[in-house]
């Protein structure tokens, strides 16, 4: 790979269903080849926001093969890999890379991880998975699981890690892992999680983001990042002005439902034929409804140029 997992916009993309909750693979198939279209850094599948913690793990590997064939090489692929004990994740990342995926996002193994780890466990954690495969990858830092400081240092000095999402949706965290990142004897990237304040995270200094809201208007974000990297403040924000109050309203309290949130986004757009999350994940409530259609209304959020393949895509 010329171009560093770090950096750009690796988009995170919702995982289709039909209504009685299997998965809906032709759908899969002609979203995610609209979403590769946008040309993000990378594509990122089993991951939270496609329900990795509702699938089984033979699902999880038709999903690696529907999606990669369905993006044909265009676009890097990366897979997450959700488990909950190192010897698990391990076993996984060994199957993922015989499956031909470009690279892997380490969760943080739950419950262990929850609260803050110790620099240790954190540290050995990668390492035993990093030993394990040849393939670049990325660490993740979310609400659950609080790295402690030296982390990014720490990480750095394991090879095939290239980057670290920061998913910890607080703008204190986020600076204080963008420094230490300039502090590391080799750079990682540092990609904000933090679907609220997308842009601001890169303006601050993030070098990228690997994002679930880049499920929508994927050619609009990977646009927005090339803005910020440019330090082209106004045209950046001309594109969040209209897609950050719809961030917003999908990553709001309760967090667990920004996944219907989002499908429901998708929905109104015409990518999607329903909403459909897996038990026991539940349906858009009424005010969830009425705060989205009130955002598409008024910023006009059925304008071609905010579908993931934006207004150029050939559906």
């Amino acid at each position: 790979m010329s171009q560093s997992l770090g950096q750009g916009v690796v988009a995170a993309p919702v995982l289709p269903f039909h209504e009685n909750g299997d998965i809906d693979w032709n759908t899969l198939d002609r979203y995610i080849a609209e979403v590769g279209a946008a040309q993000p850094r990378a594509v990122a599948m089993n991951m939270a926001l496609s329900e990795v913690s509702s699938l089984e793990v033979d699902e999880q590997i038709e999903v690696i093969r529907r999606c990669r064939a369905a993006l044909g090489g265009s676009v890097t692929f990366l897979s997450g890999i959700n488990a909950t004990h190192t010897s698990a994740a391990v076993t996984l990342a060994k199957r993922f890379e015989d499956l031909g995926v470009d690279g892997l996002v380490l969760f943080p193994p739950m419950p262990a991880f929850v609260g803050t780890p110790s620099l240790d466990m954190v540290v050995d954690f990668h390492a035993a998975v990093a030993d394990a495969v040849k393939l670049p990858m990325l660490a993740f830092q979310n609400v659950f699981s609080k790295y402690p400081p030296g982390t990014i240092k720490s990480l750095s000095k394991i090879p095939n890690i290239q980057g670290i999402k920061d998913a910890s949706f607080d703008v204190e965290q986020t600076n204080e892992n963008i420094k230490e990142a300039a502090e590391a004897e080799r750079r990682i990237g540092v990609l904000t999680g933090s679907d609220t304040f997308i842009l601001e995270a890169m303006l601050m200094g993030c070098d990228g983001a690997l994002i679930g809201f880049a499920a929508t208007a994927t050619a609009e974000i990977v646009k927005m990042q090339k803005f910020a990297a440019e330090r082209k403040v106004e045209q950046a924000y001309e594109i969040w002005f209209r897609l950050g109050p719809l961030a917003r309203a999908c990553w709001r309290t309760p967090l667990r439902d920004y996944r219907v949130r989002t499908k429901y986004a998708l929905m109104k757009q015409g990518v999607l034929p329903n909403m459909k999350v897996r038990a026991p994940l539940t349906t858009l409530t009424e005010y969830d409804r009425k705060n989205i259609d009130a955002i598409f209304d008024q910023h006009d959020l059925f304008d071609a140029r905010f579908r993931p393949g934006g207004a150029n895509f050939t559906r």
